[in-house]
């Protein structure tokens, strides 16, 4: 990543003011909190939206960690349930029916944990309505998605057939493309018995808990209810089961109460954001680097982009406008031509650099290429941007995991600002603005510098050892501990260096005064591999302002 010179760029269009100092909090009893059961243990399920609520000056608490189980080892959702009976005094809880269900979104897609078990915990829901029926109770579950986990075993031999297989019988069975009957055969005949038996037990319960949660909600236990697709496709088995669920969902009349998206991982982010924006409102304009939304479904998707934008706006609490918007999402799509691809990202950025000129706050969401962020972008990005002064950006993963993380984030920190000149005097701003930088930084070295380059890396360093990169022993995964933290480390301190330190990033703003605190130090970083692959980073920048 190239070294640049650094301008101080400051808020465009207003009155600027340093804060020397920690602003009165007079007035609040206690800061905000979110209770929150999450998909799993990793950190875009913990970390970023503990970061995505602090950066509107508010906490996420989780249960204990050992609750939580880590990747092939399940939560514990008995345990879990008793923690969410005992948690109050927060403005709301989001809680992942993967994880209270079943122990997390891995053991989800396995068929060990029973209906029966599954049922006994999800009545905590019930309970908690009981005894706090003046809650507000986010939920979300996800629609199974057509791969089996890659666990290192032989079961992975399967892992690509049975997604073949899945979307075969969905067309063949229920959609009625005889001609293809003769595939589908071939293909079912290659699966044993057993793991064919195995995945569709699963699915079939999961489908049933689902079908149940969209009940809740008619019947007021659930507030509002996220159903999200993980990793599908415009056809199989997932498509199937989300069809069946949207008819329920109009049979009950609750569609203004849940959505059904592509997605999975962002979610807890995105329902956390809700929570703190509740009541705000806001209104996004959606502005394209390429062709529509309209016109391009992401890869892993099975709905339009922009359907999964209007989507996952409603899920965080607001609606998509045309004309002049609270927020604006600028979204990377493809371009109509490969030849124009440059002159597109050139003009996208130059009408991303000319918002935030006029003080418009800008969410950018980059979801053309799966699991990574397209670094074409982000070098315009870094060049011509003060990247401090977006709302949110996120590339990661599918499109829909990007989209989540960017809105969640960029709502929440714009719901922040907004109250930042409320009447309770000036509320303490500069822990929230140093939040909303680490995670910035966070998600532009994680979702290109990582996946773009270091993750390639260890990647090749591990098979060139005779290593499975998505199942390392033990003594593997401490290897590569250190050999992530020697470069991702030093690679985060440049990024800071090069794109953020000397940047003003915006507290607050009181009447006519707006108040801003310049980025001086990277403090340091915490690395790990959170589970034994190289799939995921653990990465926590800390930063000092001035």
């Amino acid at each position: 990543m190239r070294r640049r010179t650094l301008l101080a760029t400051g808020v465009a269009g207003l009155a600027a003011a340093t804060i020397g100092g920690p602003a009165s909090a007079a007035g609040h009893d206690r800061r905000r909190a979110v209770a929150l059961v999450p998909l799993d243990d990793r950190p875009v399920n913990t970390w970023c939206p503990q970061m995505t609520a602090a950066s509107a000056g508010a906490e996420v608490r989780l249960p204990p960690r050992d609750l939580l189980g880590r990747f092939l080892t399940p939560g514990d959702g008995a345990a879990i349930a008793r923690w969410l009976a005992a948690t109050g005094d927060v403005d709301g809880y989001v809680i992942s029916v993967s994880m209270l269900a079943y122990g997390g979104l891995i053991a989800s897609r396995t068929a060990a944990p029973t209906l029966a078990a599954a049922l006994a915990n999800l009545a905590a829901i019930r309970d908690l309505r009981a005894t706090r029926p003046g809650a507000v109770i986010e939920v979300h579950d996800t629609i199974q998605r057509l791969a089996i986990t890659s666990t290192g075993t032989d079961l992975d031999t399967y892992r690509d057939l049975l997604v073949e297989w899945a979307k075969l019988h969905d067309q063949v069975v229920n959609l009625g493309q005889e001609e293809l009957r003769a595939r589908l055969d071939t293909v079912r005949a290659q699966i044993p018995d057993q793991v064919v038996a195995d995945y569709l037990a699963a699915r079939a319960r999961n489908h049933q808990v689902n079908r149940l949660m969209v009940e809740w909600v008619a019947d007021g236990t659930i507030d509002h209810l996220v159903l999200s697709e993980d990793d599908t496709a415009p056809v199989g088995l997932a498509r199937a089961e989300r069809v069946e669920l949207e008819a329920l969902v109009a049979r009950l009349g609750v569609g203004d109460r849940v959505e059904i998206f592509p997605g999975a991982d962002e979610v807890d982010a995105l329902l956390v954001a809700r929570v703190l924006a509740a009541g705000a409102a806001p209104t996004y304009r959606v502005e394209y680097a390429g062709i529509s939304g309209e016109e391009w479904t992401a890869q892993l998707e099975g709905i339009p982009f922009a359907e999964n934008i209007r989507r996952h706006v409603s899920a965080v609490g607001g609606r998509v406008v045309d004309g002049d918007a609270d927020i604006v999402l600028a979204v990377n799509t493809p371009s109509a031509a490969p030849a124009q691809r440059g002159t597109d990202l050139d003009a996208f950025v130059g009408r991303i650099g000319a918002l935030l000129a006029a003080g418009t706050p800008v969410i950018v969401v980059d979801p053309l290429i799966v699991n990574k962020a397209d670094h074409a972008l982000v070098a315009r990005m870094e060049a011509r941007l003060d990247l401090v002064a977006l709302l949110s950006y996120s590339g990661w993963n599918t499109g829909g995991n990007a989209l989540g993380l960017a809105l969640g984030h960029g709502t929440a920190r714009w719901a922040h600002l907004r109250s930042s000149g409320s009447g309770y005097g000036v509320p303490e701003l500069r822990a929230p603005a140093q939040a909303h930088a680490e995670y910035l930084l966070y998600r532009f070295v994680k979702d290109d510098g990582w996946k773009n380059v270091l993750q390639v890396e260890a990647y090749a360093h591990a098979r060139a050892q005779g290593w499975n990169p998505l199942a390392l022993t033990a003594s593997q995964k401490s290897y590569f501990d250190g050999w992530v933290r020697d470069r991702l480390v030093p690679l985060t301190e440049r990024y800071f260096a090069d794109h953020f330190a000397g940047h003003r990033v915006l507290l607050g703003r009181r009447g006519a005064k707006t108040f801003t605190a310049t980025l001086t130090r990277f403090e340091s970083a915490r690395v790990e591999l959170p589970w034994d692959r190289l799939f995921e980073v653990t990465l926590e920048p800390r930063l000092r302002l001035s």
